[in-house]
C-alpha cells in the first residue's frame, strides 16, 4: 500500500464488513471520511483486504456503484428490524453475471477479472454473509461517531468496540477521566 491507509484496519471479519467500514467516523459529520476517495483506492483495498490479488481498473461509475452499494449494505446491518429488500437489484445483477462452481458446495461466484465485476462479486460476499445464520454476532462499534460494523467471535459475545485499541481505548480513558474529575 502507498501509506494512503493510515488508520484503517481490517477489523469487519468479513469483506462485506470491511466494505462498509471504508467509511471511518460515519456518524460523526465533523470527522467522517470516505476512504473509497477515487477509483485508484477502490482498486488498493479490493487487494488489502484480499478480495483479489491484483489491483483492478477502475471506472468512476463503478466507483460510486460501489460507494452506493456500501450504504444500503450499510444500512441493512444496522436497520431494526432488518430489511433485505434494497439488497434484492444489486442481488439480481450480480446473478446476471455468475456462473455456479462447478461442483458442491453450490455457490455461485463472480471472478474478479476487471472492475466491471467488482459490484457483483460484493453483493454476492454480502448474500452469503448474510445467510451465513451469525447475524446476531454483527455489531456496530458503541464508540461515540465511530459507526465501524464488526462481528462478535468473543465467546460472550460482549464485544463493544471496533478495536479495543481505538475505541475501547478511548472509552477507559474517558472513564478514567470522568472518575478523577468527580
Amino acid at each position: 500500500m502507498d501509506g494512503h491507509w493510515d488508520g484503517y484496519d481490517s477489523i469487519g471479519g468479513s469483506v462485506p464488513l470491511d466494505l462498509v467500514n471504508t467509511v471511518s467516523w460515519r456518524r460523526d459529520p465533523a470527522r467522517r471520511e470516505d476512504r473509497l476517495s477515487s477509483p485508484e483506492r477502490l482498486s488498493e483495498w479490493v487487494v488489502l483486504v484480499g478480495a483479489g490479488t491484483e489491483r483492478l481498473e477502475i471506472s468512476e461509475a463503478v466507483l460510486e456503484t460501489v460507494k452506493a452499494f456500501r450504504e444500503t449494505l450499510y444500512r441493512v446491518l444496522v436497520s431494526d428490524p432488518p430489511d433485505t429488500t434494497p439488497l434484492r437489484k444489486p442481488l439480481l445483477a450480480a446473478y446476471r453475471h455468475a456462473e455456479l462452481a462447478p461442483s458442491p458446495p453450490l455457490r455461485w461466484t463472480v471472478a474478479l477479472t476487471d472492475g466491471t465485476a467488482l459490484p457483483h462479486f460484493l453483493a454476492l460476499e454480502a448474500e452469503e454473509l448474510l445467510r451465513s445464520g451469525d447475524l446476531e454476532r454483527i455489531r456496530e462499534c458503541e464508540g461515540p461517531g465511530c459507526g465501524w460494523i464488526f462481528t462478535d467471535h468473543t465467546r460472550n459475545r460482549s464485544r463493544r468496540w471496533c478495536s479495543s485499541a481505538d475505541c475501547g481505548n478511548r472509552a477507559r480513558a474517558k472513564r478514567h477521566y470522568e472518575k478523577t474529575r468527580g
